[in-house]
């Protein structure tokens, strides 16, 4: 009930579908420890830790420090943090505005202490976002490799999303949001058009038409 709560609230404030989903999956993960949350500042509204369980404390880092932000990092170099200092490392909508990604992975993972979860989530079929840049749009097969290479267990990736009716409901989202019940009758009929699809389709089309990309790794 709790999380059915939180989900329609971030419904109510019409953030974008992808986030819906996003958030959807931290709720259903408990943390413990000290962790950190990169691209992310203390923003009730923006961050992702604050839907997760468990008692976790949490630092955020941005390219910027500011007051917002405890430290910067540049996520393309190596990472100013010491061996293992992290119980557990949050990366949401930041992979695809980095234009060198090659060191994320295995920095990440040495920071992180043994047992401690990478977790994050990056957008597939959605609109160019810069901050200030958007460069790239990566595949499930692309997470299971890299955190596979970079020597991280129980990796678990979803795509999110549900067909390509919804999909395209997710591209227009930034529009329809000014039209609230319009809104609401059109993600209707989008889930129902995809259901219809589903019934004569054998793959899941949410593996066909993601919006976005979710993962988990443990060190």
């Amino acid at each position: 009930m709790d999380n059915f709560l939180k989900l329609t609230k971030i419904y109510i404030k019409r953030h974008s579908l992808l986030r819906f989903f996003q958030i959807k999956e931290c709720l259903n993960v408990k943390l413990k420890g000290n962790s950190i949350e990169f691209g992310a500042i203390n923003n009730e509204e923006k961050i992702f830790s604050n839907f997760f369980k468990g008692n976790s404390k949490f630092k955020y880092s941005n390219l910027k420090k500011n007051k917002l932000s405890n430290v910067s990092h540049d996520l393309t170099k190596k990472i100013n943090i010491s061996n293992s200092k992290f119980e557990n490392v949050l990366l949401f909508n930041v992979l695809e505005h980095l234009p060198l990604y090659n060191n994320v992975f295995s920095e990440i993972y040495r920071i992180t202490k043994k047992g401690g979860y990478f977790i994050g989530s990056t957008p597939f079929i959605y609109q160019v976002h810069g901050a200030p840049k958007d460069y790239f749009r990566f595949t499930k097969e692309f997470f299971e490799y890299n955190l596979k290479k970079n020597k991280f267990r129980k990796i678990e990736v979803k795509n999110l999303g549900f067909g390509p009716f919804v999909a395209c409901y997710s591209i227009l989202n930034s529009y329809l949001k000014y039209l609230p019940i319009v809104s609401d009758l059109i993600l209707v009929m989008a889930f129902i058009l995809d259901s219809i699809i589903q019934i004569f389709v054998k793959t899941k089309l949410k593996e066909i038409y993601p919006i976005g990309i979710y993962f988990l790794a443990k060190k």
